[in-house]
């Protein structure tokens, strides 16, 4: 059996992450398409939604989908309730908007960031330790850091004077994050890859936007 209802949930309000606003905010649904499948006793529904945050008007999708099969069972109360798998695109986590300005990054490192970016919000965990550790190669490959490893060129940072000793002591901890994601192919938890982008976002203000945005100061 196979069922479709549009718009079923229309002008129903969602708590979701916004990929402008700082947080999450109720989403309004526009649109939708509710799916149900059945089959050998298994049931399955889907639903399909345009949704617009009611606070800056951004417009994104949302998808869940639950399946008779997908039952979570609380010990405490002992209900049962169905799994929902929910996916907004484009992917994002509340409070983990892009660095503001920046426009103000070599071409390289920003391609990387924004793919990086991309990757944390989307919970791909072991894409996202790899990609942090690229981006940290990226800056030290774009200011020429010398070493036979990236341990030695962050240190060189320090000495070419980009970066205090303090943040290359940080810097080394995402470092040793990527290498497992690299190597190893183990996975960070994500409160690790939260820090972990963090200071590696920290580093790219420090080098590139903020000696930017001085420059513009004192031509003022």
């Amino acid at each position: 059996m196979w069922e479709i209802e549009y718009d079923k949930n229309k002008d129903k309000e969602h708590r979701l992450a916004c990929i402008k606003c700082d947080g999450e905010t109720y989403h309004k649904v526009l649109m939708s398409v509710h799916i149900h499948e059945s089959e050998n006793e298994i049931d399955v529904w889907r639903d399909y939604e345009i949704v617009c945050c009611q606070g800056c008007k951004e417009v994104s999708f949302r998808s869940n989908s639950l399946c008779s099969e997908d039952i979570n069972y609380d010990p405490e109360t002992g209900e049962q309730s169905l799994d929902e798998n929910v996916e907004l695109y484009p992917n994002r986590i509340a409070g983990r908007k892009q660095v503001k300005d920046m426009y103000l990054l070599p071409d390289e490192v920003l391609k990387i960031y924004k793919e990086t970016h991309g990757a944390l919000c989307a919970r791909l965990n072991i894409l996202a330790g790899i990609g942090i550790r690229a981006l940290v190669e990226s800056v030290c490959r774009e200011k020429e850091a010398q070493g036979g490893n990236l341990e030695n060129k962050i240190d060189d940072l320090v000495t070419k004077g980009v970066l205090t000793h303090d943040s290359a002591e940080t810097l080394h901890s995402t470092r040793l994050l990527g290498n497992k994601s690299a190597h190893e192919i183990i996975a960070a938890n994500d409160d690790e890859l939260d820090i972990a982008m963090d200071i590696v976002e920290n580093l790219i203000k420090t080098v590139y936007v903020i000696p930017q945005k001085a420059k513009r100061l004192n031509k003022k």
